[in-house]
């Protein structure tokens, strides 16, 4: 007996590194696939409502949603465009004092940064004493302004191409997507319970998906107003476009809201020269994120999808390596997924059970 539970397991391992290597090769695919699908549980309430409410086909509602979610993108581009101009005009003369402070900081002899840069200096000069001189390497090549051109070229055709193949696919899905749940439906089984079953897992990953959506859009909202209002009466320039800035970012998990406090802090040293409200400005803006990211954000995720706090940060560890920041983008819904799918599963409960946030809250439906 314990060898075939050895053996079992050996395989239900293999099996696991088997769908993970899968999933890290072809991340090209899946990624617009799954961002396709996250687009459509977005927008299908939308949809949903404009054909109860004003009779709208679901086609011709899912092209007027995605219209509108284009043309909504679009105008907050065309509207910061002029702010963000005005910043990124700002950083040839950042660059220019940063470069002074730093010069000057390593002239100063008593500072920290000249004692350690005159140490790395002499462990690299009795580092050359001790090895033989090494033949002159080839210089390396200019840089190409051609080649620049069109890999940046190459790189834009690219996301447009990548942009217009979510966009179709969430709109097949929101005109399709109850039919294919059909299908699902009378491919799960023959039996009446394992029909049941499967309408009772769609049902609730579409509960736990698009609750979980709005909670971003809710909690991002929150942080872009909050940071604007502050950076606003602290006094920092393009206060409102640092809010939308971290409103956006604060979807990534983490990253986002770490590159909007170093840049802000930075931009407000340079704009205030004063240590105290660059710190005043980075502080906040770090208050906003921790307050919402690490307590709202983790609090409403364990209510609605029922994951613990600590299978959610390993959850993003893992995706984060597995696709990079689409994998922090979709990471929870898949997981949401899964937790809905090992509720219901039989063999499955122990793993839900691990992942839940309280034993009492996971439950398995016949």
């Amino acid at each position: 007996m314990a060898t075939v539970d050895v053996r079992s397991m050996s395989l239900a391992v293999l099996a696991v590194l088997g769908v993970v290597a899968a999933l890290k090769l072809a991340a090209e695919v899946l990624i617009p696939i799954t961002l396709s699908i996250s687009l459509s549980y977005a927008l299908m309430p939308l949809v949903s409502a404009m054909k109860r409410r004003l009779r709208i086909p679901e086609a011709i509602g899912a092209a007027l949603s995605l219209a509108f979610l284009v043309a909504l993108i679009a105008f907050t581009v065309a509207m910061l465009q002029t702010r963000a101009t005005g910043l990124l005009d700002t950083i040839p003369q950042a660059t220019q004092r940063i470069g002074r402070l730093l010069h000057n900081t390593a002239l100063d002899r008593t500072s920290a940064i000249r004692k350690l840069t005159a140490a790395a200096e002499a462990l690299e000069r009795a580092a050359g004493s001790a090895l033989p001189a090494a033949p002159a390497a080839n210089a390396p090549p200019p840089p190409n302004l051609r080649s620049h051109v069109l890999s940046a070229t190459g790189a834009t055709l690219k996301a447009l191409g990548e942009t217009t193949v979510v966009l179709a696919l969430s709109y097949f899905l929101l005109i399709s997507g109850h039919s294919f749940k059909r299908k699902l439906v009378r491919i799960s089984g023959t039996s009446l319970r394992e029909k049941k079953l499967t309408v009772q897992i769609l049902d609730e990953i579409d509960q736990q998906i698009q609750r979980y959506l709005l909670i971003q859009l809710g909690t991002s909202a929150l942080v872009g107003v909050a940071t604007g209002l502050i950076f606003a009466i602290v006094g920092l320039d393009n206060a409102v476009l640092w809010g939308v800035a971290a409103g956006i970012l604060h979807l990534v998990p983490y990253i986002g809201s770490t590159f909007v406090v170093l840049l802000s802090a930075m931009f407000a040293y340079l704009q205030f020269n004063s240590a105290q409200l660059a710190a005043v400005v980075g502080g906040s803006a770090l208050a906003v994120a921790g307050l919402v990211g690490l307590g709202m954000v983790p609090w409403l995720t364990e209510r609605v999808g029922r994951i613990n706090a600590v299978a959610t940060f390993i959850t993003l560890l893992f995706w984060n390596w597995l696709w990079g920041i689409p994998g922090l983008l979709l990471g929870i819904p898949v997981m949401m997924a899964i937790m809905a799918i090992c509720e219901r599963v039989s063999g499955l409960e122990s793993l839900a059970e691990l992942l839940g946030a309280d034993s009492r809250t996971a439950r398995t439906r016949a």
